[in-house]
């Protein structure tokens, strides 16, 4: 699963990799047929296109059971697609107990938001209020999840309000740290991360801080694409800026952070502490 795309390379005098908005959702299509979504066991599937008012449509899923402890806003990594994460939603409801929403990225599952800073900056206050309005969030614990790149977006909807408790696995905020770990190691001493001025707009970490809500942190020890150190940094600049963020590093790479029962119990247990 890639974090971000280094959309452009330039070798003048040295090299510089250039993130810009076209690096956060790159246009992508699924392999093969798209799956069917099975919900998790027990499970119901509700599956909309969902209207952003000024913004455009998104597709969006909801996998409710009947007891559940709260509502999961899942955001996925930037490679994902919500037909292809069936296997993803199952696990964080085996973990969670809770209901799964989540939704297509611009260009992806028929949804129709531009891939624009300014759609993306508007995109997180318009989805959490497009699940309330579609009654996908229930009385009760609110949790906002993001996957790698999806703590962004993740983050923007826990800040427009309604919150509980907002979970960051295998993502931070430091993203000329997160590109240089996607350069070959013979080549980073000759390569500069930049970031594009106006994707600076989308602030991943002000997000975060805004939400004003607990956030768990998690990464895997042997992750090479948000590594430990990394995400480290994230929070004790959070920590710094007044946020109740915990960190826990456990076994595995990206993606497996919630594979293992070290993963698991940090879940759990941070869903137990927020869940009112």
């Amino acid at each position: 699963m890639r974090y971000i795309g280094l959309a452009t390379l330039l070798v003048l005098g040295g090299c510089a990799a250039v993130v810009d908005q076209g690096s956060l959702f790159p246009q992508m299509a699924p392999t093969g047929q798209p799956p069917a979504l099975v919900p998790p066991p027990g499970y119901t599937l509700d599956e909309r296109m969902l209207e952003l008012p000024g913004l455009g449509q998104v597709h969006a899923v909801r996998m409710t059971r009947p007891g559940s402890v709260g509502t999961l806003l899942y955001s996925g990594g930037n490679g994902s697609f919500v037909r292809s994460s069936g296997a993803r939603f199952v696990r964080l409801a085996a973990i969670t107990g809770a209901d799964i929403v989540a939704y297509d990225y611009p260009g992806r599952g028929g949804t129709t938001v531009p891939a624009t800073v300014d759609a993306l900056i508007a995109m997180g206050p318009a989805l959490r209020a497009a699940f309330g309005a579609a009654g996908w969030v229930k009385p009760g614990p609110v949790w906002a999840y993001g996957f790698s790149l999806g703590g962004a977006p993740a983050s923007n909807i826990a800040a427009a309000g309604g919150v509980t408790g907002l979970v960051l696995e295998a993502t931070a905020a430091d993203i000329p740290a997160v590109g240089r770990n996607m350069v070959p190691g013979m080549l980073r001493p000759f390569v500069r991360i930049e970031v594009a001025d106006d994707l600076k707009r989308y602030d991943y970490q002000g997000y975060v801080v805004r939400a004003r809500v607990p956030v768990l942190l998690l990464v895997g020890r042997d992750d090479r694409t948000v590594d430990a150190k990394t995400v480290t940094r994230f929070r004790d600049t959070l920590t710094a800026a007044g946020v109740d963020a915990t960190l826990v590093t456990v076994p595995g790479g990206h993606g497996d952070v919630i594979a293992g029962e070290a993963g698991v119990a940090a879940v759990r247990g941070f869903l137990a502490r927020t869940g009112g």
